[in-house]
């Protein structure tokens, strides 16, 4: 993307500054302490940049000759090789004109499309994997130059000074004399990945991944045309470990060695989901070129094998938070060795890359209004939009919600109870795929907890009614209440009179909703609080996650899991942290986006409120029924 050319640096102030620009061939002046970029730009010099001069996109690169480059800053050791650095490549943005310094940059070739997408909406197709077809000089006895120095020849112009990966130059030199009929060089940031013969330049392949606690889930994407070809998921390999965060991180302080069993769990479970979608679509592993990962601090410290147990005590430190780019071959992955590996920053130990990717893909921070973002899972992340600022807080919620800890809970799979409705005289309950009943699933969970508290079976402070109470209460079903070592339960689905068949929710059960839902309402709580608001002045409230999918408004206003801003209020958006690893791995444009968030949001720690016990009592309440 070109930036707006901007038109304030007259050249009639003194001192002029004049340099010279290639391929253009063009002289230029601007005013002194201009950047190159700026000054570029003012002077219609098209010099590509995308996150407008900020430093961290790297695409505005300058090859600088005719004086000393100047000493590189952070940026540019963040987004140029050691190589190009050696050679006098410097980002435009970064460094002020130089008199009669002459500037080549590269002519550009990253096609941009908008394009409709998986469920994305309109985006701006620009994925960071580039491909050009160059057909080098045929070498001669008078020219002897070595295969990669003609296609360097050749690919200077346009995509500037590149450093190839071993796995490119094995795969140059195994093409051998037939690169002389023209060759295919695959570009992934400033490396080069991998060459092939011919043109292929209308072919190619990306994989985005959420790495759940519970559900990891991953999509294989079309580079070219932005669309979804295959997708899969898979329960999380580290599930045997504990199945929450917590558990997770107090196995990996028994030592290295458990750091390694959780870390080879996670990448097992990414290497089968990469089988799967690349067996169902016909796609080469040699074919993907880039992989994006979004996850939860933890998740990512582990899938790159960075130990996280320091994230679990207080002052509660992560080893990293930026963006971390690797090759699939460092992280273990059984596709193109030298494939980028892109793994989302983080906003702080307990908010993450998926929170990261949930605000990108839902736009906050750029939207109008006060917007209330929950990603519903075992790691229950929140984000409050007030205007222009973000606020956040991870609230985790343990496994509940999907299913777990639940006497009779489940995933959602067939035979899953998913939506209840308690009338008059009847129980009415949907199953997944209209097969009997075994369980209950999260939002099944969630809308019996509902009906209960409405029809009064439940009270506000979340007890299970006796037989003899309900009797009097609520008539029409109180021979559904049997009793238990638990407190009682309630049979949901088959006979009262075989009760070890039926499908019942028990009075734990009811207890283990209350401490998940009142975590993420005490969250909620606390941010808006922080930001000053009340529920009247939230717009709009975003459910996310795949359980945050089923859930019915009704249901989470009814328990209290979210704010009571009326149901119409209330939009489910899915997965938006893998809507998010899809955007950055389709468009460079949106991951700079995404590496400019973590820098924007207000981190609010729970356990540092001081009143945060009470906060949190008093959010496990279910609301009265009106």
């Amino acid at each position: 993307m070109l930036a707006p050319p901007r038109r304030d640096f007259l050249i009639d102030v003194d001192p002029i500054v004049r340099s010279r620009f290639l391929p253009e061939d063009r002289e230029i002046s601007a005013a002194e302490g201009v950047t190159i970029l700026d000054a570029a730009q003012a002077n219609d010099v098209p010099v590509e940049t995308i996150c407008s001069g900020k430093g961290s996109c790297g695409t505005c690169r300058v090859l600088i000759r005719e004086t000393e480059p100047p000493l590189p800053n952070a940026h540019d050791r963040r987004r140029l090789s050691d190589q190009q650095l050696a050679h006098g490549w410097r980002l435009a943005c970064q460094h002020p004109l130089v008199e009669g310094a002459v500037y080549t940059h590269p002519v550009g070739v990253r096609a941009v499309r908008v394009v409709e997408s998986s469920g994305l909406g309109r985006i701006r197709l620009d994925p960071d994997v580039q491909k050009i077809y160059v057909k080098p000089a045929r070498p001669t006895l008078h020219d002897q130059s070595a295969d990669w120095s003609r296609i360097q020849d050749e690919l200077a112009a346009v995509a500037g000074d590149l450093d190839p990966s071993l796995e490119a130059l094995q795969r140059l030199a195994a093409i051998g004399e037939d690169i002389d009929e023209g060759i295919t060089v695959v570009i992934a940031g400033n490396r080069i990945v991998s060459v092939e013969p011919g043109d292929t330049t209308e072919r190619g392949f990306g994989l985005a991944f959420d790495i759940g606690t519970t559900t990891v889930v991953g999509a294989l994407m079309n580079l070219v045309t932005g669309e979804e070809v295959a997708v899969a998921s898979g329960l999380n390999g580290q599930h045997i470990y504990g199945g929450d965060v917590i558990s997770r991180m107090s196995v990996t302080m028994r030592g290295p060695e458990w750091v390694g069993r959780l870390t080879q769990a996670v990448r097992s479970t990414v290497s089968d989901i990469i089988t799967r979608c690349l067996e169902s679509s016909g796609v080469d592993r040699h074919e993907v070129y880039e992989l994006t990962f979004v996850g939860n601090t933890v998740m990512e410290h582990l899938l790159v094998g960075a130990d996280p147990s320091r994230i679990s005590y207080s002052p509660f430190v992560p080893t990293m938070v930026d963006p971390i780019s690797a090759t699939a071959a460092e992280v273990g992955l059984d596709v193109l060795p030298s494939a980028a590996v892109w793994v989302s920053p983080n906003v702080a130990s307990y908010v993450g890359g998926d929170i990261v990717g949930m605000m990108l893909s839902a736009n906050l921070g750029r939207r109008r209004g006060n917007v209330l973002a929950i990603d519903v899972g075992t790691n229950g992340e929140i984000v409050l939009q007030k205007g222009r600022e973000l606020f956040a807080t991870a609230a985790p919620a343990g496994p509940a919600f999907e299913g777990a800890e639940i006497s009779q809970g489940m995933r959602a799979a067939p035979g899953a109870i998913e939506r209840v409705r308690i009338q008059d005289e009847a129980i009415e309950v949907d199953v997944i795929d209209n097969a009997e009943p075994v369980g209950i699933c999260g939002s099944g969970l969630v809308d019996a907890v509902a009906e209960l508290v409405r029809t009064g079976l439940v009270t506000p402070n979340g007890r299970l009614l006796w037989r003899e109470e309900a009797e009097r209460a609520v008539p029409a079903h109180a021979d559904r209440i049997i009793p238990d070592q638990t407190g009682g339960a309630f049979v949901l689905h088959g006979s009262v009179d075989e009760p070890d068949s039926a499908i019942k929710l028990h009075a734990q059960d009811i207890r283990q909703m209350q401490l998940a839902k009142g975590s993420i309402r005490c969250g909620v709580n606390v941010l808006m609080q922080h930001a000053g608001l009340a529920a009247d002045d939230l717009d709009e409230v975003i459910l996310a996650g795949a359980f945050g999918s089923y859930i019915d408004p009704a249901g989470a206003i009814a328990i209290g899991l979210v704010p009571d801003v009326g149901p119409e209020a209330i939009r489910a958006v899915g997965n938006a942290a893998g809507h998010g690893a899809r955007m950055c791995l389709l468009s460079l444009t949106a991951r700079v986006r995404a590496m400019d968030l973590p820098a924007r949001v207000s981190y609010v720690e729970l356990s540092a409120v001081p009143d945060f016990q009470d906060e949190f009592a008093f959010a496990m309440g279910f609301p009265a029924p009106s």
